[in-house]
């Protein structure tokens, strides 16, 4: 079910270009298997260290996600790589945090910083961060004004990506 989350939340959440790194590449399709054969997902861990050790911050997201119930569970080491992929600008690290930061469990809830990362991941065109400033525009959440005008400019944002996406 970890799984599942991890993909449905994560493919392709954002139109701008997709970093390039080895690593994502290799661990896209492991996201999308019932069940990743356990070397497969070592050997990408063991891509994703030295990519980031190369100072790709994407890198480390991915590797944090490993670290989020692909290889084991341990958001104390996930949760510093995905802050400073963010700080890099990277929209799923971005919308992570905005996401856990509104939600939980992993985060407190703290509306103005997830505001801030939803914004920041809205910025570099995360589909799913354009939808929810659109929901938080229409209703008056996350400390937002209601304002149908920019709800449907944030909505044609998200659709725009997903027609680039195919979906």
């Amino acid at each position: 079910m970890l799984r599942a989350w991890l993909a449905s939340s994560l493919l392709l959440a954002y139109c701008s270009a997709v970093p390039a790194g080895e690593c994502r590449a290799l661990l896209r399709p492991l996201l999308l298997s019932r069940e990743p054969p356990a070397a497969e997902l070592q050997a990408v861990r063991e891509r994703c260290r030295a990519e980031q050790a190369d100072g790709d911050p994407d890198a480390g997201y991915q590797l944090a996600l490993l670290h989020l119930g692909l290889l084991d569970w341990d958001p104390e080491r996930a949760l510093p790589l995905i802050e400073a992929a963010a700080e890099a600008g990277i929209p799923e690290a971005e919308y992570w945090l905005a996401w856990q930061l509104e939600t939980g469990p992993l985060l407190p809830n703290d509306p103005p910083a997830a505001l801030r990362w939803y914004e920041a991941a809205a910025e570099h065109e995360h589909r799913l961060a354009l939808q929810r400033l659109a929901e938080a525009y229409a209703a008056g959440e996350l400390g937002l004004p209601r304002d149908p005008r920019r709800a449907a400019t944030l909505r044609a944002r998200a659709q725009h990506c997903a027609r680039r996406q195919g979906g």
